[in-house]
């Protein structure tokens, strides 16, 4: 009994630490079995306490009869007791397991939440540096802009600058141009009529020295001053000259020389019958003149004729020349081809001499050595005679007289004899024109007049 109150109590004191620490209290699974164990060795003594106490009043129950029926309760009291004790360990062993598994899912729960959490915060991190890193790129890129918006400020200034500077330097030119546009445009007709001289004397352009004294003519027109009209009329006569002139179409002629050496090698050579031929008929022709239209042959005459051609036989001996071979006809054909060449040549050199004697010699060849019955050689041929008859070397007038006359004019009067389209600037004026030029007006018009002289 002592044993059993004591388990009691024991029992009592653990079910009151366990009520305390019930958030806190963790058992394993060692403690569960030892905590078995003494409950099972319990009911095992109580049971050999019962069988024990059941055998000794049977023993005694002559003796004692009273004392069974006062133990009896006691006995099932115990027993009862045992088995509290025993379910209410098993409800406690069940209930500790059930916290056991309840926290060790929520140490789980808790590990796997840190971890989590430790890959959030790793997570964090990394987009923190990535921030970092686009901060700082965004503050490079922020000073990069910066100092491009400095130098776009500096460019943008030294452009005003620029600007500020050209419209100074065309309001100068204005004012040069207003006030010596009379020297520009004799200057400009001066060069005009230069032109006019060296496309004439150079490259005989007739086409290129009447435009270019119709320019000089269009701008006399507009400076509309009387003391230059002598030079217009000059400039109207060399005008009409150069019109009458009939100018040989040289590029043409270039031209179809050009062409016709093209096709050289498809004129067809004269071969030893025909030029047979021609020997016997050249020979016949020359024996036998034609009869005069005023002399009158009589019967006697004829019959004497006919005598001598029966009894006389004559043989001519003729010295035949024709291109047998290929070697032969490659020398002729590369013979004529720089007689050719040679008259395009002087043809563009304006050599009528020389023209005209590369051309019959072309001529003297085609008769010579090829077929005067083809059509290709019989155009070639008038085309060459018709070549003879150009003149390639006209008389061309000098145009000198205009441009001597518009000289003297600019040595008598001066090109910059209107500053300001007025033969008498004012004062005001001058002291303008000192300011904008740096210089005094008289200098600067004299050295512009010199300037255009030379």
């Amino acid at each position: 009994m002592s044993k059993q109150k004591n388990s009691n109590k024991k029992a009592a004191s653990r079910s009151e630490d366990k009520s305390e620490n019930k958030d806190v209290v963790v058992h394993t699974d060692s403690d569960i079995a030892d905590s078995n164990e003494a409950v099972h060795k319990r009911v095992e003594s109580a049971s050999t306490d019962k069988s024990a106490a059941d055998k000794a009043p049977g023993k005694a129950s002559a003796k004692k009869p009273p004392t069974k029926s006062r133990k009896s309760p006691m006995v099932i009291f115990v027993l009862i007791f045992i088995v509290l004790i025993t379910g209410a360990s098993a409800a406690a062993a069940y209930y500790f397991w059930t916290e056991q598994q309840r926290h060790e899912a929520l140490v789980k729960l808790q590990q796997s939440a840190a971890r989590q959490q430790v890959s959030e915060l790793s997570s964090l991190g990394e987009q923190l540096q990535q921030i970092k890193m686009s901060a700082d790129s965004t503050a490079s890129s922020a000073t990069a802009n910066t100092q491009q918006l400095q130098q776009q400020a500096e460019q943008l200034q030294q452009l005003n600058e620029q600007i500020k500077r050209t419209e100074a330097i065309s309001q100068q030119a204005i004012a040069v141009v207003n006030r010596n546009l009379r020297g520009w445009a004799l200057a400009e007709v001066d060069y005009l009529l230069r032109m006019a001289h060296q496309r004439i004397a150079v490259a005989r352009d007739i086409a290129g020295a009447i435009a270019a004294l119709k320019g000089a003519d269009a701008r006399l027109i507009q400076l509309a001053d009387l003391r230059l009209f002598a030079i217009r009329k000059q400039l109207a006569k060399d005008i009409s000259h150069l019109n009458a002139i009939h100018q040989v179409d040289i590029s043409g002629v270039s031209l179809e020389i050009d062409q016709v050496v093209v096709y050289l090698s498809e004129l067809p050579f004269k071969t030893a019958k025909d030029k047979i031929k021609k020997e016997i008929r050249e020979a016949q022709a020359r024996e036998n003149p034609a009869p005069e239209s005023g002399d009158e042959q009589t019967f006697v005459d004829s019959v004497w004729d006919t005598v001598k051609k029966i009894s006389d036989l004559k043989v001519h001996q003729t010295n035949i020349e024709v291109a047998t071979n290929t070697e032969q006809k490659r020398q002729i054909e590369q013979l004529l081809r720089m007689y050719l060449l040679s008259a395009r040549l002087a043809v563009l050199r304006f050599d009528q001499q020389q023209f005209i004697y590369e051309i019959s010699q072309a001529s003297a060849i085609l008769d010579k050595n090829y077929d005067g019955n083809d059509n290709r050689v019989m155009q070639l041929k008038k085309t060459l005679s018709d070549y003879i008859a150009l003149k390639l070397s006209a008389d061309l007038p000098e145009l000198t007289k205009a441009w001597t006359m518009l000289q003297k004019e600019i040595k008598d009067n001066g090109s910059g004899a209107q500053l300001r389209l007025s033969d008498n600037p004012s004062k005001k004026q001058k002291k303008q024109q000192e300011k904008h030029t740096g210089r005094p007006v008289e200098k600067a018009a004299k050295k512009k007049q010199s300037g255009v002289v030379e």
